[in-house]
């Protein structure tokens, strides 16, 4: 029976945005705004020189890296992802003699087939928000750790950007993303749920914090206009707007990011660290 749920899960683990190279260059604007949130975060969870580290839902190897330089040489990282295409990034990425101690596996979050017991740090980002059942890929977490192991999860809260002066083009925009995710059966309000789920797989919580990212100008105010580009096929064929009003919405964000008077306000991101 819980063979059989897994297999179900499994089918449930997809992307509502690109994937691979298609990506990539977004998922490094992503980075830019989140980055240094993240590197603090991942500090204060305890990640330290000599660690071996497993990150789930590890994309194009983004974080991966910078994990990678924090555990130093003599360490080892393994990046796991479902997506052949963000792997194959991911490898060509980290193709550079101080990247030797990171391993990609392309595999599902629900079964990594990664040894129990055997990480001393697991870590990921806005990937539990894809999955339709996370405390499925938090019990997987949690078997990978070893005893006294670090978890530090961060995911988003899709329900709190918001625009200054305000926006019905911005505030459409999210809504359209967000209907998407639930077509998905992604959890794309997880955030504020994510510290409960977290304790309820047997870990003890240490921190809970929250980032919200902002911006006024620059490559990362158009990531609410490319997600919109991003998502307009299955916008269109789910029949939850016009192709009107998508051309109508994408004018409208372009002409919204480059006014810098003119404020995003991010997805709110919730950061949990704890220990099994």
């Amino acid at each position: 029976m819980q063979k059989e749920k897994h297999k179900q899960a499994n089918k449930q683990v997809s992307y509502v945005l690109a994937t691979g190279g298609e990506g990539a260059h977004r998922l490094r604007i992503v980075h830019e705004v989140h980055g240094e949130d993240t590197l603090r975060f991942l500090e204060r969870a305890g990640l330290a020189a000599g660690m071996r580290v497993a990150e789930f839902g590890c994309g194009t190897g983004m974080i991966t890296r910078e994990i990678a330089r924090q555990v130093g040489a003599s360490a080892s990282v393994v990046g796991i992802d479902i997506s052949p295409e963000q792997i194959g990034t991911a490898r060509e990425l980290s193709a550079r003699p101080e990247y030797t101690g990171i391993e990609y596996r392309t595999a599902s979050a629900y079964e990594t087939g990664l040894e129990e017991s055997s990480f001393d740090f697991v870590y990921s980002r806005f990937m539990l928000m894809h999955i339709q059942f996370p405390e499925q890929v938090l019990a997987e977490m949690h078997r990978v750790l070893k005893p006294r192991g670090a978890l530090a999860v961060e995911d988003g809260d899709f329900d709190s950007p918001f625009c200054d002066p305000p926006s019905a083009a911005f505030d459409r925009c999210f809504d359209l993303y967000r209907q998407m995710g639930s077509r998905e059966n992604a959890n794309f309000d997880i955030g504020r749920r994510l510290a409960s789920l977290v304790r309820a797989q047997n870990f003890c919580v240490r921190s809970v914090s929250l980032a919200q990212p902002v911006v006024v100008g620059g490559e990362a105010k158009r990531l609410p206009e490319w997600t919109l580009e991003e998502i307009a096929a299955g916008v269109l064929e789910a029949g939850l707007a016009s192709k009107a009003e998508m051309a109508a919405l994408t004018t409208e964000m372009q002409r919204l990011a480059s006014d810098e008077t003119v404020v995003f306000a991010m997805a709110r991101v919730m950061q949990v660290a704890a220990v099994k």
